[in-house]
């Protein structure tokens, strides 16, 4: 089947994913990367604020009656001591409108406010931001929701090479539309669907031979139990750890088999916001696989920003799905 990019969604999704790694990668050429921590204890980078605030702009322009539910908010750059920050923020987004300017850029960022129901956007603007921080894996993920399904998603992976279409280079695009696949392009060269490649899930059937991906950040999972499941599934193959959605990407496209998310040892009640998931889960299903939650239920993305409904995540190739299902229940409750 023929990828369609001609829709006014895709055009934005496109047109965003390819200026917010121009901006990402400038800004970790250019700048010292800086963070500040958030009250949730996480990193928030000039990157995810001027990347949110394209996502902002872009929408006032192509869909402004449109629903935004991202990541970040302007609380801190309302502060004595965000007022650099925003100026460099605009700075970097006025490059790509020159219209910016100090309130609107906090009025495009906060554009990302929207109450999540029916139809709408979600954005995380650099999912992985420790990676980002550190220089491994980060992404931009942007996911169109419908009536609490994932109807198109957008990665734009700047540090990504896929194993098995190393000819795209480095720096990936994916593109994954309900009934119409899972496709990767260079993120320089997004236009032409020419350009780009199918992709699908690896065709491993033996769970002994499968390749596990984990997260870097020990906050993101329950590291002993993980252990434990590891050992149960009998994998040969050390856990490969890797920042952000990059891990759903190279699942997409056959260069790993597995990757799941136990509940964090001191927050067994977590639950992922919609945006850390939305735009991975779709492009693991167009391209062949499978993503659940660890109880085996489809994902719910209409119960709020959280996935309420839905403990921990698995994505699988899809032929080794039930086979992990069945080993995480026992591993789970022991």
């Amino acid at each position: 089947m023929d990828i369609d990019l001609k829709s006014s969604e895709a055009q934005f999704a496109l047109e965003l994913i390819r200026e917010s790694s121009i901006l990402a990668r400038r800004i970790r050429a250019e700048t010292s990367v800086r963070s500040r921590v958030k009250p949730d204890h996480s990193p928030v980078t000039l990157a995810d604020m001027g990347i949110q605030a394209l996502a902002g702009a872009l929408l006032e322009r192509s869909f402004p009656d449109a629903v935004l539910a991202a990541e970040e908010d302007t609380v801190s750059l309302k502060t004595p001591e965000g007022a650099e920050d925003l100026g460099e923020i605009t700075s970097y987004v006025r490059s790509f409108f020159p219209q910016a300017n100090p309130d609107k850029v906090r009025q495009w960022i906060d554009r990302g406010q929207g109450k999540p129901a029916g139809s709408f956007w979600t954005l995380d603007p650099i999912d992985g931001t420790k990676g980002f921080l550190r220089g491994g894996q980060y992404v931009t993920a942007l996911a169109f929701i419908q009536n609490g399904k994932v109807e198109l998603a957008a990665l734009g992976c700047p540090e990504l090479e896929l194993q098995g279409h190393k000819g795209l280079g480095k720096g990936i695009g994916i593109f994954a539309a309900r009934g119409q696949g899972c496709w990767a392009a260079s993120l320089d060269d997004l236009k032409g669907s020419q350009q780009w490649v199918c992709l699908g899930v690896s065709k491993c059937r033996e769970v002994r031979q499968a390749r596990l991906l984990d997260s870097f950040d020990l906050g993101h999972k329950n590291a002993e139990k993980n252990r434990l499941i590891c050992k149960a599934l009998g994998i040969l193959k050390d856990p490969v750890p890797m920042d952000s959605m990059a891990k759903h990407a190279v699942i997409a496209s056959g260069g790993a088999e597995i990757f799941f998310r136990t509940l964090p040892e001191k927050e067994p009640g977590h639950r992922e916001k919609i945006w850390d998931v939305a735009a991975g889960a779709l492009a693991i299903e167009e391209a062949g696989g499978c993503v659940t939650d660890l109880e085996g239920r489809e994902l719910d993305f209409g119960a709020g920003l959280t996935l309420a409904k839905n403990p921990g995540l698995l994505a699988t190739n899809g032929f080794l799905h039930e086979a992990v299902l069945e080993v995480l229940g026992p591993a789970l409750r022991a």
